[in-house]
């Protein structure tokens, strides 16, 4: 799988900062910058950039009256951009349309091979995700990186005057790195994927 590019860039964070980072800076920069974008990711279960991506996914029933079809596959990444092509089987179709994120296939008779033994596998090709990649969510990465930068023990309070020393993770008093706030999860929420289509795989 192609590794995926942060979702904020080093040159961002420092004009956001308003200073220069030396080169060592800079190479801690992109890592945080990195895991930032990795743990968005994982969060909100998108690639988020754009990308062309070719995946199998298994068809399932679909309400004839409501959906006026046969089957139907929803794709996982978002938004959907454009579906370029569509193999049922190994078979390329053209008898199928596109309703937001999910694909819809005409026509299709189940109880005749393959359908009758297992739902037909279908193999999309589509292009998803955000070009340019949303400013909330470049945000949320700069500040979630910029917070390890400014605060690397991820101490909330320091020692004051006898005061104790509070962390991030007051229940065992460790330090786990970047982590998303509970406003930045909300503000995610909306990019966020709850269900779709099993994925078999991708190439």
């Amino acid at each position: 799988m192609a590794v995926l590019p942060s979702l904020a860039t080093v040159a961002d964070l420092a004009a956001l900062l308003g200073r220069t980072f030396t080169t060592e800076q800079e190479q801690q920069a992109q890592a945080l910058l990195d895991q930032a974008s990795s743990v968005v990711r994982a969060y909100v279960r998108q690639d988020i950039t754009r990308a062309t991506t070719t995946d199998t996914f298994t068809m399932r029933r679909a309400d004839p009256v409501l959906h006026r079809c046969s089957g139907m596959v929803t794709l996982p990444q978002r938004p959907v951009v454009d579906i370029t092509e569509v193999k049922i089987g190994d078979v390329v179709s053209a008898d199928w349309w596109q309703d937001g994120s999910d694909l819809l296939v005409r026509g299709w008779t189940w109880g005749l091979p393959p359908a009758a033994h297992r739902p037909p596998q279908v193999t999309v090709t589509y292009t998803h995700g955000w070009d340019p990649v949303p400013g909330e969510i470049q945000a949320i990465v700069m500040q979630a990186a910029n917070r390890v930068i400014v605060n690397p023990s991820g101490i909330r309070s320091e020692t004051v005057g006898g005061e104790s020393v509070t962390y991030l993770i007051p229940a065992v008093g460790e330090y786990l790195g970047v982590l998303l706030s509970k406003t930045e999860q909300r503000v995610l929420d909306r990019y966020r994927r709850t269900a779709g289509s099993v994925q078999l795989r991708s190439r």
